[in-house]
């Protein structure tokens, strides 16, 4: 049945006159009518950019003209070069013209040049007037000046030190040496400047001091020498609970030094080590764990392993002496 009434529907249609239609349309919808068309049905032959019809309703304000555009353009781009030319100095538009093919344009070096030998003169200037000699001025005048000039060098000699670190290091390795009680902590971060001989003098006066808790020397350039130093301080101190040797120099080899040392230790609670100059590598990682599993009183280990299986150890290693300090505690 419904076959049966859609092909009565295109009856209707087929009977249709469309020369009568199209009579009856007007301009507007015959243009409409062929914007459809074009769109269903384009012209293969046309370029598909050229295919989509001008759009726009607005009226041209002149002819299009695309030599006398070109000629336009080319006469523009010469005055901005004559105004360039004219802008410039004489010295300038000379460099310009000597440059050649394969030739370097060395303007810029000439500039610098120059201004270097004036800053040289101005130097050379300010030396000469500050050592001249006042030879007709009265002799106190002579003495303040020469007062004045020894406080300017004395202060030039001395600058502040740019770690921030407000400690003082001679006064504070002779209270260690002394075993003051009141020296608790020995905070040696950040001192950049400071000798490797003063972190070794530090190491050995640790060895028999008894009130120092926590020793910190992240950042200071200490080396392996340094590492051994600590490692016997450790095998020697029961004082020291928190050892800080990050951002350093120390190698694989000066790390397994101080985790040997941790199996006659049993104090220490805390020891990092991270940010190191050397990567200590899988080996040595291996070889911590090792030397690790003997210590019971170790609770944080401040690095940051590579391999996951040293990883999961050491933490397995935090957890079971955790678990058996608390049992100590209870």
């Amino acid at each position: 049945m419904s076959n049966f009434g859609y092909h009565t529907e295109l009856k209707k249609y087929e009977e249709l006159d469309e020369d009568e239609l199209l009579a009856s349309l007007s301009s507007e919808e015959l243009r409409e009518l062929e914007s459809e068309l074009a769109d269903i049905d384009p012209d293969d032959n046309v370029p598909i950019g050229l295919r989509q019809k001008d759009q726009t309703a607005k009226i041209p304000t002149g002819t299009f003209d695309r030599d006398a555009l070109l000629k336009y353009w080319e006469d523009e781009n010469k005055k901005l070069l004559e105004d360039e030319k004219e802008k410039a100095s004489p010295e300038q538009v000379q460099d310009f013209h000597i440059l050649k093919k394969g030739a370097l344009y060395k303007p810029y070096i000439h500039a610098a040049k120059e201004s270097h030998e004036e800053k040289k003169d101005e130097s050379k200037k300010s030396k000469a007037l500050v050592g001249t000699k006042m030879y007709n001025s009265p002799k106190g005048l002579k003495t303040e000046t020469r007062r004045t000039e020894t406080m300017t060098s004395n202060v030039e000699v001395t600058p502040e030190r740019p770690s921030g670190n407000p400690i003082v290091i001679d006064k504070a390795l002779e209270q260690i040496i002394s075993d003051d009680p009141s020296m608790i902590e020995v905070n040696l971060n950040n001192i950049e400047d400071i000798l490797p001989e003063t972190l070794l003098r530090f190491a050995d006066a640790l060895c028999t001091n008894t009130h120092v808790h926590v020793f910190s020397l992240a950042n200071t350039h200490a080396d392996d020498r340094v590492a051994f130093a600590i490692s016997k301080m450790l095998r020697e101190n029961c004082s020291i609970r928190n050892l800080n040797i990050e951002s350093n120099f120390v190698s694989g080899q000066g790390i397994l030094a101080l985790f040997a040392a941790l199996q006659h230790n049993q104090t220490l609670v805390e020891l990092r080590f991270h940010n190191q100059r050397h990567i200590c590598g899988g080996k040595v990682e291996m070889e911590m764990v090792q030397l690790l599993r003997e210590n019971t009183t170790l609770l944080k280990l401040g690095y940051q392993f590579d391999l996951p299986g040293p990883r999961m150890a050491v933490t397995s290693i935090m957890t079971r002496n955790q678990d058996q300090q608390r049992q100590k505690r209870a």
